[in-house]
C-alpha cells in the first residue's frame, strides 16, 4: 500500500424670458441612491464597499464569484448583529472578552504587516518558464483524479489487519463486509479533485500512483482511505500556463519570504521563558 502522510439623475430647470436660467445644482448623493460607498445599513451601522471587499478577502471568497458580495455582506451582518447583542449585555467589558479582542486586533495587524513584508518581487519570464518546466503535474501532465473515500473512526483502523482488505481491491467491498460484521461505523463517498489542488508532496506522490492505489490519511479521530477510481487528463490551455505559474510562484515566494522574515524577527529579539511547558522543546542531539 502506498501512503502519503499526510474565496436617473433628474434635473429640473426653471427659466422665464426675463430671468436667466439658474446653474444646475450638484446632485446630493444619498445612501438610498446606491451611489455612495455605503452598501447596507445594519442596526444603524453603515457597511461600506471597502469593508465588503475586505470581508471577501478575509473569508476567502473569490471576486469572480457572482454571489461574492452577498456572501460577504451576510458575514458582515452576522458579525455586526452578534457584536451588538454582546455589547448590549456588557460582554465586551469582561476581562476575558477584552483579552480576546486585543488578541484578535493584534492578529489582524500582524497578518496584514506580514503580508506586506513578505510581498515578493514580480517573477521574470525566465523564472515563470523554469517553474512550468519543473512542475509538469501542474501544467503539461496535469491530472484529474476520481476518488472513492472510505472514512472510519481511527480507533477501528488496524493497519496491519485491514490493509489487505482494500490495498489491491477495486473497491471497499471486502473492507465493508468485515466492518459490518464488527458493527463499526463508516461512510463511503465519491470525490473528484485536480492533482494541482494538493500540496506539492501529495501531488508528487499521486503522480506515481495508478488506479486502485490508495492514500491513507490517519487523524486523531478519523482515518480516510482515498482509493483512486480513475485518472484523467486535466487539460489547461498552454496560453494560460504563464498566468497560473506566476500566481503559484508568487505564493511560493511569499511563503518563503514570510518564513525568513519571521526568523529574522525572532533572531533580533530577546525572549525569556519562565514556564518549561511553554518553552521550545529541547533539541535531540543524538550522536
Amino acid at each position: 500500500m502506498r501512503r502519503s502522510i499526510f474565496i436617473p439623475v433628474l434635473a429640473a430647470l426653471l427659466c422665464t424670458a426675463s430671468v436667466a436660467p439658474a446653474a444646475p445644482q450638484a446632485e446630493k448623493k444619498t445612501v438610498a441612491s446606491g451611489k455612495t460607498q455605503v452598501v447596507a445599513k445594519v442596526g444603524g451601522r453603515e457597511i461600506t464597499l471597502t469593508e465588503l471587499r475586505l470581508e471577501m478577502g478575509r473569508i476567502g471568497v473569490s471576486p469572480n464569484d457572482p454571489n461574492a458580495e452577498r456572501i460577504a455582506l451576510e458575514s458582515l451582518m452576522n458579525r455586526t448583529l452578534l457584536a451588538n447583542a454582546a455589547r448590549a449585555t456588557n460582554l465586551h467589558r469582561k476581562p476575558e472578552t477584552m483579552a480576546r479582542m486585543y488578541a484578535a486586533q493584534d492578529q489582524a495587524l500582524a497578518d496584514y504587516y506580514l503580508a506586506l513584508a513578505s510581498q515578493p518581487p514580480e517573477p521574470t519570464r525566465t523564472e515563470v518558464d523554469d517553474f512550468i518546466a519543473a512542475n509538469p503535474a501542474l501544467f503539461a501532465s496535469r491530472k484529474l483524479y476520481d476518488f472513492t473515500i472510505f472514512t472510519l473512526e481511527t480507533k477501528n483502523f488496524n493497519e496491519k489487519a485491514l490493509t489487505p482488505l482494500f490495498d489491491r481491491e477495486a473497491d471497499f467491498a471486502r473492507l465493508s463486509l468485515v466492518l459490518d460484521k464488527a458493527g463499526a461505523h463508516y461512510t463511503i463517498s465519491p470525490a473528484t479533485q485536480s492533482g494541482a489542488a494538493f500540496p506539492a508532496p501529495v501531488r508528487e506522490q499521486l503522480a506515481k500512483y495508478a488506479v486502485r492505489d490508495n492514500i491513507v490519511i490517519k487523524g486523531d479521530q478519523e482515518t480516510q482511505i482515498l482509493k483512486i477510481a480513475a485518472i484523467r487528463d486535466d487539460v489547461v490551455a498552454s496560453a494560460e500556463w504563464p498566468q497560473l505559474a506566476r500566481r503559484l510562484l508568487m505564493e511560493q515566494m511569499a511563503a518563503r519570504r514570510a518564513e525568513e522574515f519571521l526568523a529574522r524577527l525572532k533572531k533580533d529579539v530577546d525572549v525569556a521563558y519562565y514556564r518549561p511547558t511553554a518553552a521550545p522543546a529541547a533539541e535531540n542531539k543524538s550522536k
